[in-house]
């Protein structure tokens, strides 16, 4: 009886990550032919910055120069005192699209929210909110691209994403991390907007009291996606806007960033956590029992097992083919 579960255990781990290779085929069918409308609404972009990341300046500079006629940035520190604030005055003295702000203090949500609060408060009169984080670095049409898709009604945010180019083990590690997560972006059912690269039009981010809906919470990105989706409009994930970004982290502050994610997602949308859970550790604890099946003697169903490390080469393989089909043209 004990071997028949075993058994059925591997066979489950190898139907998974079929499921997920399957998951990588339909997204770059899905996006085979995709098409970018010709929008160009006017619209802001707000950046918030506190302390100076990594390629900092470069970072700041990609996205002041987009290649986008009608657009205006706003980038918030906590403070004066804050090293990006003297950075941005002296990469921004020239820069008549680009200004600072001082964001206020609200001790019911995160100082990111308080920032994009500020950015809100003092943009000009836009059609569309764009949020960005300091530590990209957009190509030059990657406004355009992020925006062009809100001219559908439908649509009620777009969303990019990051990705790490790996060249050791920390920026594999994170590689690793964003690989997984972009997959789910392709599919309307899973998507969300990723804080660090989202545009959403002013008068939607309006209609649904996103600030308010902000004063009070933590995560930016998962309460505008809960927003969005229970108001019955789409996410479009767009992935010409999945931006080049450069780890500044230790393994160790690398897991902690991603245990805060996990316990974000779990607050806020319990039934995706559990989903990750089952398939993050419950996949990986099968890898690690098919070992201890072949040294006890179940030799199939470890066998079966530990095979699922062959096939995430495969999804790791297919994960690359698409992005590398829809990143670019």
């Amino acid at each position: 009886m004990l071997y028949i579960i075993f058994l059925m255990l591997g066979i489950l781990a190898i139907l998974g990550e079929i499921v997920f290779i399957c998951l990588w085929i339909g997204a770059s069918w899905i996006y085979r032919k995709e098409s970018i409308p010709s929008y160009f609404p006017k619209t802001c972009i707000i950046v918030p910055c506190k302390g100076i990341t990594k390629n900092f300046r470069e970072n700041i500079s990609a996205i002041c120069n987009q290649d986008y006629k009608d657009y205006s940035i706003i980038f918030v520190t906590d403070s004066t005192e804050d090293p990006a604030y003297y950075e941005l005055k002296e990469l921004l003295n020239k820069n008549p699209k680009a200004r600072i702000e001082i964001a206020d203090f609200y001790k019911e949500c995160s100082g990111k929210i308080a920032a994009l609060i500020k950015g809100i408060r003092t943009s000009d009169d836009v059609d569309v909110y764009v949020f960005a984080d300091s530590d990209i670095r957009p190509h030059e049409d990657w406004l355009r691209y992020l925006v062009s898709h809100l001219n559908e009604e439908k649509i009620g945010a777009t969303t990019g994403f990051r990705w790490y180019f790996p060249h050791d083990l920390r920026s594999l590690l994170l590689s690793t991390w964003s690989l997984a997560s972009i997959l789910f972006l392709f599919y309307n059912s899973f998507n969300y907007t990723w804080g660090g690269s989202t545009a959403i039009r002013k008068r939607l981010f309006e209609k649904l009291d996103i600030e308010n809906k902000w004063r009070y919470g933590f995560s930016d990105d998962l309460i505008l996606t809960k927003a969005v989706k229970h108001a019955g409009y789409k996410i479009k994930f767009a992935p010409k806007c999945i931006v080049e970004s450069f780890e500044d982290t230790d393994i160790h502050t690398f897991f902690k960033w991603g245990a805060i994610q996990f316990t974000w997602v779990k607050w806020y949308y319990p039934s995706i956590w559990i989903i990750s859970f089952v398939v993050l550790v419950g996949l990986k604890f099968l890898t690690l029992l098919g070992v201890v099946l072949i040294i006890t003697g179940f030799m199939l169903p470890g066998l079966l097992m530990i095979s699922t490390i062959f096939f995430e080469m495969i999804y790791g393989w297919q994960g690359y083919v698409t992005l590398k089909k829809t990143m670019w043209y």
